[in-house]
């Protein structure tokens, strides 16, 4: 996912409570950035595994 897509999707899902359910890696101009992003409210963290070591 896009830099740009990851911090629309932030903007749109707002506050909510997110499990985190899936991630993907984020890119910015092509290029990886080393972070993972939810495909489902765009957070975005390092490392491939985040989401599952600690819940929101």
């Amino acid at each position: 996912m896009q830099l740009e897509e990851a911090r629309d999707l932030r903007e749109r899902w707002g506050e909510k409570l997110c499990n985190h359910p899936d991630l993907t890696k984020e890119y910015y101009l092509g290029t990886q950035t080393g972070d993972y992003v939810c495909t489902t409210c765009g957070k975005a963290r390092w490392g491939r595994d985040w989401n599952k070591t600690k819940s929101e």
